[in-house]
């Protein structure tokens, strides 16, 4: 199914973002909001994974049933899982898609890589301990 990720800052990533190894970091900015038909269609239930691709790069993530995002749109809280799916085109304006960039997701049953993990994957390096 192919869906618009929107991403934005909330209170519990916000909270954490000086503690990018921490378990709450990791699980707030991994979770894709999803609107419940949605997931009805891809055949998946709250706390299970989908397997979010754009342009190349596939991001594993949890997902959550959430009525208030509209039906072919997904909300993912901005943080490395978020980066890894936008990129960093930025169209000569100095800011990367943070809205609206779209992705094919799937379910899978992959487990979701740490935020360390993720870094590696993409060429990055592991947020210091």
């Amino acid at each position: 199914m192919k869906i618009r990720i929107n991403t934005g800052r909330t209170v519990v990533q916000g909270s954490h973002v000086d503690r990018k190894n921490s378990p709450e970091y990791f699980r707030e900015t991994s979770t894709l909001h999803l609107n419940p038909v949605d997931m009805m269609e891809i055949g998946i239930d709250d706390g299970e994974r989908v397997k979010a691709t754009t342009e190349g790069i596939s991001v594993v993530l949890r997902v959550i049933s959430d009525e208030r995002i509209k039906r072919g749109t997904g909300f993912l809280p901005l943080g490395p899982y978020a980066n890894a799916l936008v990129g960093g085109t930025t169209h000569s304006t100095g800011m990367p898609d943070f809205k609206g960039s779209e992705a094919e997701i799937e379910a899978t049953g992959e487990k979701i890589p740490t935020v360390g993990e993720l870094m590696q994957h993409v060429g990055g390096l592991p947020y210091g301990r």
